[in-house]
């Protein structure tokens, strides 16, 4: 019954992604666009890694950008432990595929549809020995294919909250799939205990993310990366600077609020938009006379108050520069990442909506953050910094933190090798 209902929902969404499509939306155009020919882009990768990597394939799969930030350690620690079995890297959303590239595994590619007869060619094309999942991306016909001709299935840096799903009514047909798992690794304690009570076992493994900001940090970035780093330093000068992430519209408001204060202030501002394509970044930059960092690639950046960083890839080094974040998605689905700003020491603002984000509660306890419940308070706390300086003290605390929670990934590539 559930999978009979699970097929008619899976076709309305496909309907509905073409119907999309066809309007004229760009992540549904390139959702469908990208998926086609993947049984022959399959096939090639599985002949071109017979010679290089022997070895039985492992297959990674991310939802989007966001989660692969949580497997690139894992899949680097499993690189080094086993560097004779190939890795198929796919994703979901366009985020991933598009952003990653080529050479980050032996093959990167979108995760097909999840239809009963796309999984079963997937998996007879390249039948995965480890199929490694993160987080949340429990596909049930994927799950299905491998287990039903013996992969071992790994769900890693998972967490799970009571009543959200899979820890609801609703998951009692994928936990039944989870209880066939070879391995299910938390993230927190918390985390096991809520699927516990649904008789699957759960070993806590800590979060990846903090191995992935940490190299970040050590990290040499790209030549064209530095370049632009280095543009961007020279822009600064000798000014503080406030470095906004994935700014969604209503942080864009609390920005335009602040923009007065900054030419008196001695700061500057660096906003980097959510969607960093589209007509966003323009609009912001004019309606705040603010030069986009993409039109001056080979020349230096006009003297400004700000800057609208519209440039993928570029974000996480410019915290470096930094002495203040805000991290947008506070008035929406929900904050983005806060520990790429952490790593580096910078104090961070966010709104509201923190949800279950137990790294954000971490770092409000320690006081590297501060979670503001109104755009008012939020432009209360950057005037704090900017008049008198940001609590360099706290942001410490939140790099130190940091520190204190690494090696999940060694621990995890471990783990899936070891069963």
């Amino acid at each position: 019954m559930a999978g009979a209902l699970y097929a008619i929902g899976l076709r309305v969404f496909l309907f509905g992604l073409n119907a999309a499509s066809i309007l004229g939306h760009r992540k549904a155009r390139q959702s469908l666009t990208g998926r086609r020919g993947w049984p022959e882009r399959l096939s090639y990768a599985v002949q071109a890694a017979e010679k290089k990597r022997p070895g039985k394939w492992i297959h990674i799969h991310c939802a989007s950008l966001g989660e692969f930030e949580q497997g690139a350690p894992v899949m680097s620690a499993l690189r080094e432990r086993v560097p004779d079995r190939p890795i198929l890297l796919t994703f979901f959303s366009p985020s991933g595929v598009e952003s990653v590239p080529a050479n980050t595994a032996d093959h990167v590619d979108y995760l097909p549809f999840d239809t009963a007869e796309n999984m079963r060619l997937f998996h007879k094309i390249l039948p995965a020995s480890d199929t490694v999942l993160i987080k949340y991306e429990l596909w049930p016909n994927l799950l299905e294919s491998r287990l039903s001709e013996g992969a071992k299935i790994h769900l890693i840096a998972a967490r799970f909250d009571a009543n959200r799903h899979p820890a609801n009514i609703w998951g009692r047909w994928i936990r039944k799939k989870m209880a066939r798992f070879t391995s299910v690794l938390v993230q927190d304690s918390a985390s096991a205990g809520v699927i516990a009570k649904f008789g699957i076992h759960a070993e806590v493994a800590g979060d990846p993310r903090m191995d992935r900001v940490r190299d970040t940090f050590h990290m040499e970035p790209s030549q064209a990366v530095q370049a632009k780093l280095d543009q961007i330093a020279h822009w600064m000068g000798n000014r503080k600077m406030l470095v906004t992430g994935s700014v969604w519209p209503e942080e864009w408001k609390v920005l335009r609020k602040l923009i007065p204060r900054l030419s008196a202030s001695g700061w500057c501002l660096l906003c980097a938009p959510h969607e960093v394509q589209g007509q966003t970044a323009r609009n912001w930059a004019s309606e705040s006379g603010f030069p986009r960092s993409t039109q001056y690639l080979d020349c230096p950046i006009p003297p400004s108050d700000g800057l609208i960083l519209d440039e993928m890839g570029v974000l996480k080094h410019t915290y470096a520069l930094g002495h203040a974040a805000i991290v947008g998605g506070g008035w929406g689905s929900g904050v983005h990442n806060t520990l790429e700003p952490a790593v580096f020491g910078l104090p961070m603002a966010v709104g509201p909506n923190i949800g279950g984000f137990r790294e954000i509660q971490s770092l409000q306890s320690i006081g590297a953050l501060t979670v503001c419940p109104s755009p008012h308070e939020m432009i209360r706390t950057v005037d704090l910094w900017m008049s008198d300086a940001p609590p360099e003290k706290e942001g410490k605390a939140g790099a130190d933190w940091i520190l204190d929670n690494l090696g999940a990934a060694k621990s995890i590539a471990s783990r899936i090798l070891n069963v």
